[in-house]
C-alpha cells in the first residue's frame, strides 16, 4: 500500500456533483486504484521540483472515465473531471 492519496480538484461538487451515488462510488474506487498504482510506479523516484506535477492524464474503466493529474510534491492524485456512461446498476 502506498502513501499516495487522491482528492477532487477544485472540489467534489464541481467534479462529481451531478452523479448518482453508485456512479460517485465507482469514480472513487477508480481514483483509489489510480493513487495506488501511481504510488507503486513512483517507488524509488525521489521528488524533483522540476517534475512537481504531471500533465493531465486519462484513465477509463468500465463506464467511468477520469481525467487526473499526479501531484508529486504532495503524493496526491487530483481528480479533475469525470464522465460516466450510465449507472453501474
Amino acid at each position: 500500500m502506498s502513501d499516495w492519496t487522491w482528492e477532487y480538484e477544485p472540489n467534489a461538487r464541481e467534479v462529481v456533483g451531478g452523479l448518482s451515488e453508485n456512479e460517485r462510488a465507482a469514480v472513487e474506487d477508480v481514483a483509489g486504484r489510480i493513487a495506488e498504482a501511481v504510488g507503486v510506479r513512483r517507488i524509488g523516484h525521489p521528488f524533483d521540483i522540476r517534475e512537481s506535477a504531471s500533465g493531465v492524464r486519462t484513465y477509463a474503466e468500465g463506464h467511468v472515465m477520469v481525467w487526473y493529474q499526479e501531484g508529486h510534491r504532495d503524493d496526491t492524485v487530483l481528480i479533475l473531471r469525470v464522465q460516466c456512461l450510465g449507472d453501474s446498476e
